[in-house]
């Protein structure tokens, strides 16, 4: 069964920045050279399915812009186009090389790439109609560090390092067309930690990250639209009685509504502990 491309953590090729057409004057989005083609085509790109799932790589030449920390509007032009996934360029050492082709728009040709630390990505997607009634996500494999997601220019959630999903059934409807776009921003591990309670602050947390940026497959996901287990958080402090106590909490609801959150706690030896859930957050 063929497979979305994997990538080495060892990369080893060169520092290259396309020379692209230069726009004219006003033209939002960068030209490609004459060989290189964009393709969207969703019914061309790899998917695998089950009779209940499905999911399509979203690999590929996506448009690609440096951004500001704290950017909160997607963009309407200065698009360049660069590769998914990718690290972004610049950083160059004994473990990594710049691998993947940047075609930049003129008005950011000259920006030293390797100290960005936020950047836009974006591409047009359309949605299966036979999805219809499914739970549609959006799956990140492998990200550094944190991600924004908007469909159509609206906010609809966020992803963290190091993978995750955004669930998109609210803002995509089956057989409609779309604009996928994430702002990424490259932040060290206590920055990601911090985004958790504050999202501005942690955007001020400054330290280096190697590879930066969306470096692992992009999938757009299909699943039952049923009830479901998101994030888990166990907490282990100590009981009454000096002996551990874990704590459960686990996020769970069902697409198109805000979860609720059920926790129950736990002493070892002793019986579970009463279960609370709270109400839809």
């Amino acid at each position: 069964m063929s497979t979305c491309p994997r990538r080495s953590v060892r990369l080893v090729l060169w520092v290259i920045v396309a020379t692209v057409t230069p726009s004219a004057s006003g033209e939002s989005v960068a030209r490609l050279p004459e060989d290189v083609k964009l393709n969207w085509d969703m019914s061309r790109a790899w998917r695998e399915a089950t009779p209940t799932r499905e999911r399509i790589c979203l690999n590929g030449l996506w448009r690609w812009q440096p951004a500001a920390v704290k950017a909160d509007a997607v963009p309407a032009d200065g698009w360049g186009y660069f590769k998914v996934p990718g690290s972004w360029p610049g950083i160059t050492d004994y473990l990594q090389k710049d691998s993947q082709t940047v075609y930049p728009h003129p008005s950011w040709k000259d920006q030293k790439l390797g100290e960005v630390g936020a950047a836009w990505y974006q591409r047009e997607l359309t949605i299966p109609p036979q999805w219809g009634g499914r739970r549609i996500a959006l799956s990140l494999e492998y990200l550094n560090s944190f991600a924004v997601a908007y469909v159509d220019g609206k906010r609809t959630g966020a992803v963290r390092f190091p993978a995750g999903e955004v669930d998109l059934s609210s803002v995509c409807r089956p057989g409609q067309k779309h604009v996928l776009s994430l702002l990424v921003v490259a932040l060290p591990l206590k920055g990601v930690m911090l985004s958790y309670s504050d999202t501005a602050s942690a955007k001020e947390v400054k330290g280096a990250v190697a590879r930066r940026g969306l470096c692992g497959d992009v999938y757009l996901v299909a699943t039952p639209a049923a009830a479901r287990l998101g994030d888990m958080k166990v907490d282990h402090r100590r009981g009454s009685h000096g002996q551990g106590v874990c704590q459960r909490t686990i996020s769970r609801g069902r697409p198109g509504r805000r979860p609720n959150h059920l926790h129950r706690q736990m002493e070892p030896g002793a019986a579970l502990g009463p279960e609370h859930a709270s109400e839809h957050l």
